[in-house]
């Protein structure tokens, strides 16, 4: 059977045998529907990053990756991601629609201020154009993950002309330019492992805890009561 989904694995390595067994539960599922590919394009260290920036480094990861994945739709993993239960039919949904030509990019991920309650929402990326003042990120998505038809990414000569005289740091500013057109960026219940956590912590309440923990707590401290609340006692 024809594979057209290419799932490819980006970066550093962390908490890599946590974050693998809990993406069966993405992969079992979307096994259901439809046949895919899964790559290893994760680097050593950071010893021959091209930029000094940690964001730029990210996508140009992600370019240098390209080639190995032979599928038409490419979807951008990182061995640190933990999906929630309720996560999974969402971003099943967003794979399966590019995969229907219905979405050509996607970017997913978490937003801590005003989404840490809800189980997922998705906007429209702001257009722009190449070169026009425009061209600057006017909003902040997520970048855990990207979901892209190869098609809609800009070359990668272009991408690296941006990346060389890019000043951001921020990935949550810098993913969404690589797309030619239109997109969509979606937050929803999808967090970071922050350490190799025993098995009794294992579980969606516990690691979204944590998840928000890891960030400045002053500015999350909402998110972090609603995660806390959510945790049974014997966790």
């Amino acid at each position: 059977m024809k594979m057209d989904i290419g799932f490819v694995y980006t970066g550093e390595k962390r908490f890599e045998k946590i974050g693998r067994e809990n993406h069966k539960l993405l992969y079992n599922t979307l096994s259901e529907f439809t046949p895919f590919s899964i790559y290893d394009q994760c680097k050593a260290d950071r010893k021959d990053d091209e930029f000094e920036l940690s964001a730029p480094n990210q996508i140009w990861d992600f370019y240098k990756a390209l080639p190995a994945v032979k599928e038409r739709i490419v979807v951008k993993m990182r061995t640190d991601i933990w999906f929630s239960k309720s996560s999974i039919p969402h971003v099943i949904n967003e794979i399966l629609a590019t995969l229907q030509g219905k979405r050509t990019f996607t970017l997913i991920g978490s937003e801590l201020k005003t989404h840490y309650n809800n189980e997922y929402d998705t906007y429209d990326l702001p257009e722009f154009k190449i070169g026009h003042k425009s061209d600057k990120s006017k909003v902040k998505t997520a970048d855990f993950i990207t979901i892209a038809d190869k098609q809609a990414l800009r070359p990668k000569d272009e991408i690296y002309n941006i990346l060389k005289t890019e000043k951001s740091k921020s990935g949550n500013r810098l993913w969404q330019r690589i797309r030619k057109g239109a997109g969509k960026y979606s937050f929803g219940q999808i967090y970071l492992i922050r350490a190799n956590y025993k098995p009794v912590h294992l579980n969606d309440k516990y690691m979204a805890y944590q998840f928000a923990e890891g960030y400045n707590k002053r500015k999350h401290k909402e998110a972090l009561k609603f995660y806390n609340e959510r945790l049974s006692s014997n966790t």
